[in-house]
């Protein structure tokens, strides 16, 4: 009895708190090891190539950011990527489209922006979803998914080249 009951806790552990993942792109040879993330372009101090998109999502209140995050670079690591770059978080309803493709606004549009990702990345970790006080009107809210959408990055040996700074022509 006690042998069943054990089984059944461990399933269902298992189902509550289901990470989806979705993938498009290729696989490379394996990479140095560790995986780094990075939130911003402006951020990558190598030269690189994208060789996939992924998507993680998870229920929002069984799925921390944290756990969506390993699986990324768990996937990334597995696919042979060198970092991951985040390019959109969000908290959305959850009949939201998980699709790959973007919908809104992505990392490169805050890249002068350093605050924007942290705000977002508060707001999903904050409690959004949850402006009711007890458990009992939390029933009749809408159920939200914590999503992340990133390219799996692969470094390349080519030199980066310097930005041409291209003066503005004078009016005559």
């Amino acid at each position: 009895m006690i042998r069943q009951t054990a089984l059944l806790l461990a399933c269902l552990t298992l189902l509550a708190g289901c990470v989806d993942f979705e993938y498009d792109g290729g696989t490379e040879t394996s990479g140095p090891g560790e995986v780094a993330v990075f939130n911003q372009a402006n951020g990558i101090r190598r030269p690189y190539r994208v060789f996939g998109r992924a998507t993680v999502s998870g229920d929002y209140n069984d799925v921390s950011r944290d756990r969506l995050l390993a699986k990324l670079k768990s996937e990334a690591g597995e696919k042979g990527a060198d970092a991951i770059l985040i390019t959109e978080q969000q908290v959305a309803p959850e009949s939201f489209s998980r699709s790959i493709e973007p919908r809104f606004g992505t990392a490169a549009d805050h890249d002068g922006e350093a605050g924007s990702l942290q705000q977002i990345q508060r707001g999903m970790d904050l409690g959004y979803g949850s402006y009711r006080d007890n458990a009992e009107d939390m029933k009749t809210n809408a159920r939200y998914l914590r999503v992340l959408k990133a390219e799996f990055l692969k470094y390349t040996d080519e030199k980066q080249q310097p930005l041409e700074v291209v003066e503005p022509m004078a009016s005559k």
